[in-house]
Order: structure tokens, then sequence, then C-alpha cells
């Protein structure tokens, strides 16, 4: 059996381009008008506020430092297109969003510092990560692209929750 060289050649090629290809999503500089809000209160209610809204969102608190401000929490369930771009993913010719799967995380990083005896600046950072089947490559872990969606939307609960923060009143028993 003989074959010939343009058949070679077209079966290297119907190769190469059916093995597919991977494109990272590219990487936004950071907008620290996103990610960042400043409360009018304290730190220790900032705090209080901050672990009802984690709550609320029944996210896992990984670890936690109120010394240092830092609370690190991951969301069940992963994320979707709609929160970070995973990057494009093509084969023979086509090329389309790489999908988040069910495996994937998203994990919330909050800091929270004091800005004087009366305001508290909280910070927050998302890590969006999935698994990634590039067709004919081994299965891979990417660090997909935040869109700031989520970000923004667990921001303005925490200062929703804020302005119901207060310290307890002290009332004098009846006597």
């Amino acid at each position: 059996m003989k074959i010939s060289y343009p058949r070679l050649i077209l079966s290297g090629v119907l190769a190469c381009t059916a093995a597919g290809c991977f494109y990272p999503p590219a990487r936004k500089t950071p907008d620290d008008t996103h990610d960042r809000v400043v409360l009018a209160l304290p730190f220790d209610l900032a705090w209080d506020a901050v672990h009802t809204v984690i709550a609320e969102n029944a996210y896992r608190i990984i670890a936690e430092d109120p010394n240092n401000g830092i609370i690190e929490t991951q969301a069940a369930g992963g994320f979707t297109l709609k929160d970070a771009d995973c990057g494009k993913l093509s084969a023979i010719a086509l090329q389309y969003a790489a999908e988040p799967t069910s495996m994937s995380s998203a994990v919330y990083n909050f800091a929270i510092k004091p800005h004087g005896n009366e305001a508290t600046v909280i910070t927050l950072q998302a890590v969006f990560t999935s698994p990634l089947q590039v067709p004919i490559h081994p299965m891979a872990a990417e660090q997909c692209v935040s869109r700031g969606v989520e970000e923004t939307r667990i921001l303005k609960a925490i200062e929703k929750q804020a302005r119901q923060e207060h310290r307890p009143e002290f009332k004098p028993p009846a006597g």
C-alpha cells in the first residue's frame, strides 16, 4: 500500500486542526473603583457586616485572620461565564468560549482595613478557576478573569448590611 504525499500532508493538517488550541483570557488591569468600598463604620461592625453577607451567600470560610482583617471564602457551586472569562477554545476552525464546569471554583478574598476611627475599607478579590479540556490535550485548571459582576453584587450587599449594623444600646434595668 503506497501513501501519496498529498494525502499524508492533508492528514497532518487535519490532525493539527482537530487537535484544538486554547487562548487564555486577556488579563485586565486592576480597577479599584469596582473591588472596594468605604463604609462609615468602625472595624468591628464592618467585620460583622461582612460575616453576615458571607453567611447569607452560604460561602464556606476557608481562612480568616481578624488581626490582619482577612477572610478567604469559597462559593458552593462554582460560577458561570457571566461571572468570569475563561478564554477561548478552538477546534476544526471553530472558536468558542471556554465554559466553566461543575468542578469550577470561586474563591473570594476579603480585606477589611480600618480607615481612621469611624470608617473601614473593604476590598474584595475574586479568583475563578475551572478545569478545561482542550481536545487532544490533558485536562488543566485555568484561572479565569473576573468580569466584576459578583464582586459588585457582594460589595453592594455589604453596604446594605452595614446600614443595619449598630452597637447594642444599654438600657438600665427597670426598678
